[in-house]
């Protein structure tokens, strides 16, 4: 019984690992790269964000920076993003895109994406990129949805592919896990001078397999938190005792019969109340009734742990502020997903374990191909 239950799930884990093997490999690969983009784009983008500080140095308001950006082309877009780094020697980089959701492939879905750095004491533009071709941009829509853009199509492919690999784990466990006398030798590589290629590589899929399971299911199922809104949806509802619970309301409704409150004043009073930034994002949501959100990121300090201030677009009030204590179980695990799954939760050895974790996952469907094929090719032999 337990000898065809294992035949069973062997021919199983195959055709599925065979179906779902080359989305697997193209996410891994893809998250692999990622994973230390930011380190990496601030030294080889170094010039474009790199600024002189004056004798005395006197920035230029915000609002005005925004409207320079804006005037960069023709005043077409309207910004979506404005990051402001605390330091001194760092441009203000403005962000501006926009989308086409009814439509398919990244290059259709994307139909301006570009980011303007600017002087802050002189309100130069010191580069526009086009961030729509950005290469690591170019690497994050191929790992969320394969270069198809934000759809359906490329969410259930993207998430089946991911379900298929959380069986192929467990799966995977189920089916190598050794007996008793002969668990010493099955946690480590005991190749010979004569040991084959497929030995050699039956090995790698089965032992890097197990040292990385606990770490690529982390990874699948934070990944699963975006690609799956019911996934999503059923993760939340549980953290919160079989609840769903609305996103905290804000204390105010938003006004939105005056001209928009230029943002001096807002920044002026997160800076205030939060001197000791590392740098602040502030979002302009496309929707008009819905308020400006100001993220402040602190120094040393993962992402799950900033502080959201929501304010009126037309009073400059703040409406209200959100820190990780204030959210619901829910909201904290959504909070928590992002470092969890590029592997910032603690800081620079989880990063390279995210990292060699994503390179061991792309490797899998290779080895697992390769034992497929080697025993094909030793039947015909």
């Amino acid at each position: 019984m337990k000898t065809r239950f294992k035949n069973t799930l062997h021919k199983i884990h195959l055709w599925l690992g065979m179906a779902s093997g080359l989305v697997v490999f193209i996410v891994a690969i893809t998250g692999c790269v990622y994973v230390f983009s930011y380190e990496i784009k601030d030294v080889i983008y170094k010039d474009r964000h790199h600024v002189s500080i004056p004798e005395n140095p006197t920035r230029v308001p915000i609002s005005q920076l925004i409207e320079i950006a804006e005037g960069a082309f023709n005043n077409t877009y309207s910004f979506q993003n404005v990051i402001i780094p605390n330091d001194p020697g760092h441009a203000v980089s403005i962000s501006f895109t926009d989308v086409d959701g009814t439509v398919f492939g990244y290059h259709n879905f994307m139909k301006f994406y570009k980011t303007v750095s600017l002087n802050p004491y002189n309100g130069k533009i010191i580069f526009i990129e086009n961030t729509k071709w950005e290469f690591f941009n170019v690497v994050l829509a191929i790992h969320m949805n394969l270069f198809m853009g934000y759809n359906d199509v490329s969410h259930y492919i993207v998430a089946g592919a991911t379900w298929t690999f959380v069986f192929m784990l467990i799966s995977g466990l189920i089916l190598w896990w050794p007996k008793k006398s002969q668990r010493k030798q099955s946690f480590s590589f005991k190749w010979k001078k004569s040991s084959k290629w497929r030995r050699k590589n039956y090995d790698l899929h089965r032992i890097f397999g197990f040292y990385m399971l606990a770490i690529a299911l982390i990874l699948a199922l934070t990944g699963l938190m975006w690609a799956s809104k019911s996934f999503n949806a059923s993760v939340k509802w549980v953290a919160n005792g079989g609840k769903t619970i609305p996103y905290a309301a804000l204390s105010k409704p938003v006004q939105n019969t005056n001209p928009e409150q230029p943002f001096d004043v807002i920044l002026n009073t997160v800076i205030t109340d939060y001197p000791e930034y590392e740098f602040l994002l502030i979002r302009k949501h496309p929707k008009p009734n819905i308020p400006y959100i100001v993220r402040v990121y602190k120094k040393d300090e993962q992402n799950y742990k900033r502080t959201e201030l929501y304010f009126d677009r037309t009073t400059a009030e703040l409406l209200n502020t959100f820190t990780f204590s204030d959210k619901n179980n829910g909201e904290k695990i959504q909070a928590l997903n992002y470092d969890l799954h590029v592997g910032a939760i603690g800081g620079l050895p989880t990063k390279i374990l995210a990292f060699l974790a994503s390179l061991l996952i792309a490797s899998l469907p290779i080895t697992g191909f390769f034992i497929w094929y080697g025993r094909k090719y030793k039947k015909k032999k």
